[in-house]
């Protein structure tokens, strides 16, 4: 006997079904749907009109500014030590001192010239060598021994000695590495430039010189005088002397260069030598009130050296002012009196002392005579009640 089938057990698979068909069905719907809306939107972008497009400007190129932390930085010379890493490779990085002709020598390649270059400048250029046998190689340069940039300051300053150069520096901060000038400086600041060419300006060997970025060239200054403008006699130096005739000599007002007056202070270069004269000075003796030396830092007549030193002893003679001068040259001695009461009554004019005048103030006879005879008739009187009283 054949059973018939439930048709109650297969009434939720045939709902099943139904409901899974469909499903498809949106599915398939709505991503033709999609299809056409796309399509309909391609063709509507394809028909609108191009809008017009602003012309654009030219892009202008910077100016490379002197003055920018690029030019500043520190650039090698002869007898700096460098330290070149290869990242991944630490065989063929090395410490290495650059040679008298400017140039290091590293695995693989050959000489390189590196001279008048900065860190990175010099990473780079490692870098394009290395791409022959690296794939995309990454160097570090780093500087470990400044040698090549020496400078010196001599003279009237608090610490004089001789520095290395790590950086491109002006006047006045040199001025301050050495601690500043002195109580007793001039009012002058020489510069001097040797005559011999810097490294990074010598001539390569088709005589042509070699212009690199960023370094100050040579200015040929005409022979300093002897005097300023206002009339200041400049401090003798034997050492300034001998550089006018072997190099370039700058001098510059110690006023300007310690307010950081462009062209009172230059950028200093490798070799200068910074000459700080001390003051001169002219010599107060006699019947004064302070006598010594006085410190001549600008134009100074006979009146304002004696006001400086305090002024006249009641017992100075002040119609016999000596001024004793020397020619430190010729050794010849001259010697100059003055009525100083003349002068300030204006029938007499004020002379302008120079470096290292002796003003000698001398006693009053008459006046020295009259006070020796009221200090002996002051001890008398002390003596006067004793010789009568006996």
């Amino acid at each position: 006997m054949k059973l018939r089938n439930n048709p109650v057990s297969d009434l939720p698979a045939s709902a099943a079904s139904l409901r899974n068909g469909r499903l498809i069905r949106i599915i398939n719907i709505c991503m033709l749907l999609g299809l056409f809306l796309g399509l309909s939107v391609k063709s509507i972008g394809a028909q609108e009109v191009p809008r017009e497009v602003a012309p654009q400007r030219p892009a202008i190129a910077p100016v490379a500014d002197p003055n920018n932390s690029d030019d500043d930085s520190y650039r090698v010379g002869p007898g700096d030590l460098i330290d070149v890493r290869v990242f991944g490779h630490p065989e063929l990085g090395r410490e290495t001192r650059i040679s008298n002709q400017g140039t290091i020598r590293l695995p693989f390649l050959d000489e390189i010239q590196i001279a008048c270059m900065t860190e990175n400048q010099i990473a780079k250029l490692i870098v394009e060598k290395f791409k022959k046998y690296l794939r995309d190689p990454q160097i570090d340069v780093f500087v470990k021994e400044y040698k090549s940039q020496p400078v010196a300051v001599i003279g009237s300053v608090a610490t004089p000695g001789r520095f290395q150069l790590q950086r491109r520096v002006r006047l006045l901060e040199l001025l301050t590495f050495s601690g500043g000038p002195n109580l007793n400086s001039g009012g002058i600041v020489h510069v001097i430039r040797g005559s011999a060419p810097d490294f990074c300006e010598m001539q390569n060997g088709d005589g042509v010189p070699v212009a690199v970025t960023g370094v100050v060239p040579v200015e040929k200054t005409p022979p300093v005088a002897t005097t300023t403008e206002k009339g200041i006699a400049l401090h003798f130096d034997p050492l300034v002397q001998s550089a006018q005739d072997q190099g370039v000599l700058m001098s510059y007002n110690i006023k300007d260069v310690l307010l950081g007056l462009p062209e009172s202070n230059p950028y200093i270069r490798p070799g200068d030598i910074i000459s700080v004269p001390e003051t001169d000075q002219v010599f107060i003796t006699g019947q004064i009130v302070k006598p010594g030396p006085i410190s001549m830092r600008t134009q100074m007549t006979l009146l304002q050296a004696l006001g400086m030193a305090g002024g006249f002893m009641p017992e100075a003679a002040r119609h016999r002012v000596r001024v004793i001068r020397q020619d430190p040259s010729t050794k010849i001695r001259e010697e100059f009196l003055f009525n100083v009461d003349h002068i300030r009554q204006k029938k007499a004019e004020d002379i302008v002392l120079q470096p290292n005048d002796v003003v000698d103030v001398p006693a009053s006879i008459p006046k020295n005579v009259g006070r020796g005879l009221l200090a002996v008739a002051i001890g008398m009187v002390g003596y006067l009640p004793f010789m009568i009283f006996r």
